[in-house]
């Protein structure tokens, strides 16, 4: 698993902290380098203050709205602060409508979004009534696809959605025919193809979502956001699911590391292919995708899970080799994780525990209490609920004597309150 570098997806996006020649000798250069950093810093605070200074002197270029809009909407999604973030879209909005700061189109996107993930509709869709009418320094086809992607949010049905689509289709293309100019990319963006896709998935139109989706990819093969493939990941089959994250990493583009753990385990709930996972874990990181300690938990589950829980299989020579490869196999897994900086977590060990007890075999708990203290975490309330269970699958009655005195020591020391769960763990047992 060794990861290819990959490019920034945002640094490429911002305007560096520069100032041109002309920029140079106004009197409001050195307050328009520090809005320029505050931006590029995501110091949104420090930038809004500068903000109406160097709004009302008209020194502040589309460049400038466009990264601190998207910024903006950075920090809300974030931090999910909505009363800061709001006053200052609203603040930008009225700015753009009163001629004040120049438009940019990318700027319309983000605060529409930024409006649509807050579930401000009713301020999003008094600001798409302006910005329809308005030249491309406010509105493209992008600004369509944000404006799609807000009405069928609000349940707006399919039918104006194609219409708006098809409208963004002729008004931005060389071309009076729409099919030529979305086939051929001259009025087909990525944001407005989005917008298309969100609105088909979650109108169940699949075969009209996909459609869209095989547009993107020959469209822009390696610049299809992650953000497109996920919605497949969510809304699709399994099966469906596993071939469109493939596609994302052969693509160089690998979704979010957090839309990886649901897709393994749905996997591994469904199908019991072990190899599909590690293929897919492989895959994510060829690509340059950073995992989680939660996938080496899922595969290891799996591949434990894989050997036969029924005892009178689990013994005998057969069954000792094909213990010995998979353990082998596992810490493989741990070692190219390792390298990857990415370290077991007690959740980890918790699982070889369990599984241990579950598989009656008690060198592989032992094995997981040994090499969790080893690598020098500390047993939770989990870990010791967890051995108790497995000592309890075990019917080893004194270590699952000590092994409640354990957990029962631990919450005097920490002096942490009972569970409900504790006393779960010990009438199962």
């Amino acid at each position: 698993m060794n990861p290819r570098r990959r490019a920034s997806t945002t640094l490429d996006q911002t305007i560096a902290p520069q100032l041109s020649a002309g920029e140079l000798r106004s009197i409001y250069s050195q307050e328009l380098f520090v809005f320029r950093c505050d931006v590029t810093a995501a110091q949104i605070s420090s930038a809004m203050t500068s903000y109406p200074t160097l709004r009302d002197v008209g020194v502040l270029t589309p460049d400038d709205i466009s990264n601190l809009s998207r910024q903006i909407h950075t920090e809300y999604r974030l931090s999910s602060h909505e009363k800061e973030v709001f006053k200052h879209i609203k603040q930008l909005i009225a700015d753009l409508k009163s001629g004040e700061i120049p438009g940019h189109p990318l700027a319309s996107v983000h605060l529409m979004s930024c409006l649509k993930d807050m579930e401000r509709f009713d301020v999003a869709n008094e600001f798409w009534k302006w910005l329809i009418d308005q030249g491309e320094t406010h509105c493209d086809a992008r600004v369509y696809g944000a404006a799609i992607e807000n009405y069928t949010y609000q349940g707006v049905a399919q039918d104006e959605m194609e219409k708006m689509f098809t409208e963004a289709l002729e008004r931005y293309s060389e071309t009076v025919d729409s099919k030529v100019a979305r086939d051929t990319g001259k009025a087909t963006r990525l944001m407005l193809l989005q917008g298309i896709i969100t609105a088909r998935i979650l109108h169940g139109d699949w075969r009209g979502a996909y459609e869209g989706f095989d547009i993107s990819v020959r469209l822009y093969p390696t610049l299809t956001p992650a953000r497109i493939y996920e919605l497949f990941l969510y809304e699709r089959p399994v099966k469906e699911a596993y071939i469109v994250f493939l596609m994302a990493c052969r693509a160089g583009t690998p979704p979010r590391p957090a839309t990886l753990t649901p897709l393994l385990k749905e996997i591994w709930a469904k199908h019991r292919d072990v190899k599909a996972m590690i293929r897919l874990v492989y895959a994510f990181v060829g690509a340059g995708g950073k995992p989680f300690p939660q996938h080496l938990n899922s595969l290891i589950f799996a591949i434990l899970g894989s050997l036969p829980s029924d005892a009178s299989k689990s013994k005998g020579e057969e069954f000792d080799k094909m213990f010995g490869a998979t353990m082998a196999l596992i810490r493989d897994l741990i070692y190219a994780f390792g390298k990857l900086q990415v370290f077991p977590s007690e959740g980890t060990f918790n699982t070889i525990i369990s599984l241990g007890g579950k598989l009656r075999r008690l060198d592989l708990v032992l094995g997981g209490i040994k090499e969790l203290l080893a690598a020098n975490l500390v047993p939770n309330m989990v870990t010791y609920r967890t051995v108790i269970n497995a000592f309890g699958e075990l019917e080893d009655r004194e270590q699952f004597k000590r092994s409640w005195q354990d957990l029962c020591a631990a919450r005097e020391e920490l002096k942490i309150p009972w569970d409900i769960k504790d006393f779960i763990a010990l009438i199962k047992a």
